[in-house]
């Protein structure tokens, strides 16, 4: 009866006119554009086209049998799952903390629209798809609060520990695949990414998962209907999550033809081939209502403005280098030496299985690549879908050098150490669930200090969440002689910025100005780095902003 209504929902879906399912994804009277029609034609062809490809690949591949299935460890389950728990209870706390500038423009440009409307629009790379269709459902289900607006990252980022465990696995002793979810348990970092509404969980799980699949592949475990299908739509719902994602396929692809000399010929051979054909179809048949949408979008993304200093490498590298010394324990003396850690890790593992180093370091080194030769912006945060890759090796290599070392006590002192390490992570936490922005605490210092006749001004990051999110109706200023044109005459003039980096880049002689000629007031700290929110004054009578020629 189920498979039954299955095809029933399957044929309406697919004979129904595009124009009509437009029509009610976009809940609105107005004829759907042209680029959507298309979308939906396309969508439903490749429908159509993924129905006969799972009627041929089951009847080429194998089926999967019960005596291939490997013994579960019970003791590593439970200690599994207790790690999941303690992952969870510590994403908790600070759930509904203050939200940031990029989680405020996906509530209010994505989540709070009706569901068709978040699947039917990809207007800004700010858009994760897939990350926000399930906010849009966490929200209805529980509120839209900064908690229900994050649960899906919270969700995610849990299930990557076990993610974590299930590729390790695969290359590492149990003990210390264990002891990589553990450190990832307690990470500064993991919690933050966890409590953060965007994709980059989902992005780190769907890498995991999509990895362990592949390699499975790769490895001649029998190519069933189900991991062909399984890698194909983990990595085509991860790429829904994040376009970035396909910075990991691309990798694995190069992976399948640099063993491709080494397998079995028939079907081991070409089944990876199959896979990754399906998570292109698979995410081009997600895509397809936005594709248009989603070229401009891609296209236009990055900061207009060539040579600003977040484009640099220089900068990316001292950036990440200050954000792990933020989020490691005693992070000045301990950061250095994980990276000496690292090095071993990944010259023991590249000697002990190269392909599975090389698939946990190649994605890293294609995202840098395409980064730096699009001169797109060089967020750190593109690179966190591999700090699960990176962790392992760490924790990989610091067995490896013990071992060199004092080869008898090797375990127990790694153990002993990471235990250390994991204790002293949770003493971090605490800024972990710190407010990320709190732009209402903001707003309510300006509305306490400011009199009658001053005037409230912002740059160019006050816009979306000061007036669209928190209804005031501050002008914002992208210049110095709009700064001149609306301060005070009589009153005194507040002004209030972020991202300090990002005006002096993007506004640099209104930011001259600001420092010439404003003092700052006040504060209101923020976790994410340089997004403490400062409220600058210009007290009446002080010298007028020059005029511009």
């Amino acid at each position: 009866m189920r498979r039954a209504l299955l095809w029933l929902a399957l044929a309406a879906g697919v004979l129904m006119p595009p124009t009509t399912v437009a029509e009610i994804l976009r809940q609105s009277g107005d004829p759907p554009s042209a680029a959507l029609v298309f979308g939906l034609w396309l969508f439903k062809g490749l429908v159509v086209g993924h129905v006969v490809a799972a009627w041929l690949l089951g009847r080429h591949l194998a089926q999967p049998s019960r005596a291939e299935t490997p013994p579960s460890d019970g003791r590593m389950r439970w200690a599994v799952g207790a790690l999941l728990l303690v992952g969870l209870v510590l994403r908790l706390p600070g759930l509904n903390g203050g939200l940031w500038y990029d989680e405020i423009q996906t509530l209010v440009d994505y989540v709070r629209q009706p569901l068709g409307i978040v699947l039917t629009t990809f207007d800004s790379t700010n858009q994760h798809l897939l990350y926000s269709a399930a906010a849009h459902l966490t929200t209805e289900l529980i509120g839209a609060t900064a908690a229900g607006l994050r649960l899906p990252a919270v969700l995610f980022g849990v299930l990557s520990l076990w993610a974590a465990v299930s590729f390790a696995r695969r290359w590492m002793p149990p003990t210390q695949a264990w002891w990589t979810a553990a450190i990832l348990a307690v990470s500064y970092h993991h919690v933050w990414f966890s409590q953060n509404a965007r994709g980059y969980t989902g992005l780190l799980l769907g890498t995991l998962v999509g990895s362990t699949l592949f390699l499975d592949l790769l490895r001649g475990r029998p190519a069933t209907a189900g991991r062909v299908w399984g890698y194909g739509w983990v990595m085509a719902l991860t790429v829904m999550t994040h376009v970035t994602a396909l910075v990991v396929v691309a990798a694995h692809a190069l992976c399948w033809l640099w063993q491709l000399r080494h397998l079995a010929k028939g079907t081991p051979r070409w089944a990876p081939c199959a896979a990754l054909a399906l998570v292109g179809s698979l995410a081009l048949m997600l895509y397809a209502p936005v594709l248009p949408q989603l070229f401009t979008a891609v296209s236009t993304s990055g900061t207009a403005v060539a040579g600003v200093e977040w484009q640099s490498p220089g900068w990316f590298l001292a950036e990440a280098i200050a954000g792990l010394m933020r989020g490691i324990p005693a992070g000045v003396v301990v950061v250095p030496l994980a990276g000496l850690v690292v090095l071993a890790g990944v010259v023991n593992a590249a000697r002990r299985d190269g392909l599975v180093t090389t698939m946990m370091l190649l994605p890293l080194v294609v995202m840098g690549a395409l980064l730096v030769s699009t001169g797109h912006n060089l967020w750190p945060r593109f690179f966190f879908f591999g700090a699960a890759f990176v962790v392992q090796l760490a924790v990989h290599g610091g067995f490896v050098v013990l071992e060199r070392v004092v080869p008898r006590f090797a375990t127990r002192i790694a153990s002993s150490g990471l235990a250390v390490v994991t204790l002293a992570s949770l003493f971090l936490l605490p800024r972990a669930w710190a407010a990320k922005q709190d732009y209402p605490a903001a707003a309510a210092w300006v509305r306490d200090h400011a009199a009658a006749g001053d005037v409230v001004l912002g740059t160019e990051m006050m816009g979306l969440p000061m007036n669209t999110w928190l209804g005031n109706s501050w002008p914002i200023v992208m210049d110095a002689t709009s700064l001149q044109v609306r301060e005070s005459a009589q009153g005194t003039t507040w002004l209030l910025y972020t991202f300090p980096i990002r005006v002096q880049s993007t506004m640099p002689e209104l930011w001259r100005v600001m420092q010439e000629r404003y003092e700052v007031a006040h504060v209101v700290p923020a976790s994410i780095g340089g997004g403490e929110l400062v409220i600058m004054r210009r007290a009446p009578g002080a010298t007028p902003a020059p005029e511009r020629e």
